[in-house]
């Protein structure tokens, strides 16, 4: 029944779509599923490392997807500082390199007390690492497949 109400072209998707995003602007949109989706791949690797009760795989995912994830949000809050408010060009441009070297710096230290502290896997580590990127990539994907048929996101366009 859901696949066919999904199949369903025109303004009935266009409502499925306004209704999921809820009034967000694209920005939001973006933020949104790219957690939902990271989150939503982290939840599903530590189910599945449990299941093969590969503990230290599990606690690397971890790790790597907590600082993934605090760094994603760390850029986001950049990002919406630099765009916000309306500073001189090229010190708005300072200090948002300031701010991406010290976060740099900062996933470096957490990584490096992780990897000395605590009993990981390197790879899981890695994964884990990857959660933020592959989320925005199936939100990418899910989004796109959405557009596809329906007029969704037009209605903010100016023609």
């Amino acid at each position: 029944m859901v696949f066919k109400f999904l199949g369903l072209p025109g303004p009935v998707q266009g409502i499925r779509q306004r209704s999921f995003t809820g009034g967000m602007n694209e920005r939001e949109q973006f933020v949104r599923g790219a957690l939902l989706g990271a989150l939503g791949l982290v939840v599903a690797g530590l189910i599945g490392f449990g299941l093969f009760r590969m503990w230290d795989w599990a606690l690397g995912f971890a790790a790597g997807a907590i600082v993934s994830l605090l760094s994603f949000r760390l850029i986001v809050l950049s990002v919406i500082r630099f765009t916000g408010r309306p500073a001189s060009r090229s010190r708005g441009q300072w200090i948002w390199w300031a701010r991406s070297l010290l976060r740099l710096l900062g996933v470096a230290i957490i990584l490096l007390l992780v990897i000395i502290y605590l009993p990981v896997n390197l790879v899981g580590v890695a994964l884990g690492l990857l959660a933020v990127q592959l989320g925005m990539g199936g939100y990418l994907v899910v989004r796109s497949s959405f557009s596809q048929s329906s007029n969704a996101g037009t209605e903010d366009r100016k023609l």
